[in-house]
């Protein structure tokens, strides 16, 4: 029972690449029903602001593309 859960193994490459490779499909699929699903929400449920109108959905991309960029430069710095 105690090496049934011994996640220690999964630190070398040889038992964790074929591990990921195969849940990269259904990670792939996992990302792509949020995507959507933050895509219908942010642009067809959010409400629209009172100022700014059908523009401030734009917020709703914007800030998360510009997450992401921050984010994928600090990865290629480390």
């Amino acid at each position: 029972m105690k090496d049934r859960f011994n996640l220690y193994r999964f630190a070398s490459p040889a038992t964790f690449y074929p591990l990921a490779g195969a849940m990269i499909p259904y990670f792939a699929a996992v990302a792509v029903v949020f995507g959507l699903a933050g895509l219908y929400i942010g642009m067809l449920v959010a409400p629209t602001d009172f100022q700014q109108g059908e523009g401030y959905r734009i917020i709703f991309i914007h800030v998360t593309t510009s997450w992401m960029s921050m984010l994928i430069y600090l990865m290629m710095s480390i």
